[in-house]
């Protein structure tokens, strides 16, 4: 681990440029906003929205993973791996699920805002990774 990093990712984080905190507040909000569609009113009565709920523990799950992973390796490309392993699932179900048209509403309007703002932050973590396994830091 780099001795001179930030004791924690927040810390690490706030060190970095305006531009790349602003993008991560983009996907914390964007991530969290799932809460407010975890539970919906049906006809029948109030109903649990599994893909709500899946997109915030993938959110939880991979924050838990990456700073892990920033106590091991520091504050290098290989922390996009945690979305890789938590989102990717998540994002390719709510994908097809979004294909068969399966949301409508506001709910349908979130969707897009997280297909388009995770689908974003994928490809990075992709390409961050690989280019950590190819030796850049």
């Amino acid at each position: 681990m780099n001795e001179a990093a930030p004791m924690d990712l927040n810390a690490a984080i706030a060190t970095q440029e305006p531009w790349l905190q602003a993008w991560i507040m983009v996907l914390v909000i964007t991530n969290l906003l799932a809460l407010l569609f975890v539970v919906f009113k049906q006809e029948s009565g109030f109903k649990v929205r599994p893909e709500a709920l899946a997109i915030v523990f993938s959110f939880v799950a991979a924050a838990i993973l990456m700073t892990w992973l920033y106590e091991q390796y520091g504050y290098v490309r290989l922390l996009g791996l945690a979305h890789l392993v938590f989102w990717l699932p998540v994002y390719v179900w709510v994908l097809n699920k979004y294909r068969n048209s399966a949301y409508s509403g506001w709910f349908q309007r979130y969707v897009i805002l997280y297909l388009v703002i995770a689908g974003i932050s994928l490809i990075v973590d992709f390409i961050d990774v690989v280019r950590y396994f190819l030796g850049q830091a």
